[in-house]
């Protein structure tokens, strides 16, 4: 992956050079942008390796779970799908809070994605909500949306693995290997056209 990053960033830099001494109207613009496009796409995918690689060690601390909530809302929250947040009750996470966002928004993003090609809008459509379960708190990402076979929901979770012609296949390794760093397990539930992702922790 660093082999690769170096000479990305070259491309990247003189692909913009190159498309600021075409004028404005040239028509390979066009395919200049095209060549951005997949360079980004690229460096995303090698960003993905080394996060994937090198996890840095867990900074605990508590986690209130309305805000958490709130923010990853904020951030995965499109034009089509308006995400709905449960009152938590004041739950609270023991848990790195960086790390948990970003388990809670790769679900969630992946919800928001899911909803849309199903055809849902607006609000009703994902969900996050949390609840104690016994001496384990459950984070739990919901959307509408065309199940997930239950052949598919078994390898979801492996590192490569990836239904989506444009995707590395780690970003639910990442999720999970995340949880599983606090002691946790990630478990999905697909049917009648709903999906729940759930992050099960250490109360």
């Amino acid at each position: 992956a660093h082999e690769v990053r170096n000479p990305l960033a070259g491309m990247t830099l003189f692909i913009g050079i190159l498309r600021d001494e075409l004028p404005e109207h040239d028509e390979r613009r066009g395919h200049v942008d095209r060549v951005r496009r997949e360079l980004g796409y690229l460096e995303r995918v090698v960003n993905d390796f080394l996060e994937y690689a090198r996890r840095p060690q867990l900074e605990l601390c508590d986690v209130p779970c309305d805000s958490l909530f709130a923010e990853v809302a904020q951030l995965a929250t499109t034009g089509d799908v308006i995400i709905d947040v449960a009152p938590c009750g004041g739950f609270t996470a023991h848990a790195d809070r960086a790390q948990l966002r970003r388990a809670v928004l790769n679900l969630a993003k992946n919800a928001v994605q899911a909803a849309t090609a199903a055809g849902h809008r607006g609000r009703r459509a994902v969900r996050l909500s949390a609840r104690k379960h016994g001496d384990e708190l459950e984070l739990a990402v919901w959307n509408r949306g065309k199940e997930i076979p239950a052949a598919t929901c078994e390898r979801l979770f492996e590192p490569f693995f990836t239904t989506r012609e444009k995707g590395t296949g780690l970003g639910l390794a990442f999720v999970r290997e995340i949880v599983a760093d606090h002691g946790g397990r990630i478990e999905v539930a697909s049917a009648n056209g709903e999906t729940t992702f759930t992050l099960v922790l250490p109360a």
